[in-house]
C-alpha cells in the first residue's frame, strides 16, 4: 500500500497537486493500492525560512519507489521512504503468548 503524504502546502495547492499525481499514476497497475494522506494546511521551511513543500512516498517495493521517482520527480520535491509494513495480527500478542 504505497502512501503519499503532502507537506508544506495549503489545501488548494495540495488538492491541485494530488489531482496531478493521480493523473500521472493513472496508467500504473499499482494505482489502486495507493493511499493519499491530506492533513491540515502545513508549512515546511528550510533553515533560511524558505518554503520547501514536498511529497513523502512510503512503499515496501524498490521497484515502485523507482517508478514513483521517475513519474513524480518533475512535480515537486520528493522524499521516498522504503518501509516494512506489518498488518495487524488476528490475535493479540497476549493470546499468542498464553496459547503458544
Amino acid at each position: 500500500m504505497p502512501t503519499l503524504e503532502f507537506f508544506g502546502m495549503r489545501r488548494e495547492e495540495r488538492d491541485a497537486l494530488e489531482k496531478r499525481v493521480r493523473e500521472l499514476l493513472a496508467g500504473e497497475e499499482f494505482r489502486e493500492d495507493c493511499v493519499f494522506v491530506a492533513a491540515a494546511d502545513s508549512r515546511v521551511l528550510d533553515w533560511q525560512g524558505q518554503s520547501r513543500p514536498f511529497i513523502r512516498v512510503s512503499t515496501r517495493s524498490e521497484q515502485r519507489a523507482d517508478r514513483f521517482r521517475k513519474l513524480l520527480h518533475h512535480t515537486c520535491d520528493l522524499e521516498i521512504v522504503r518501509i516494512d509494513f506489518q498488518p495487524m495480527a488476528d490475535s493479540s500478542p497476549d493470546e499468542e503468548w498464553h496459547n503458544g
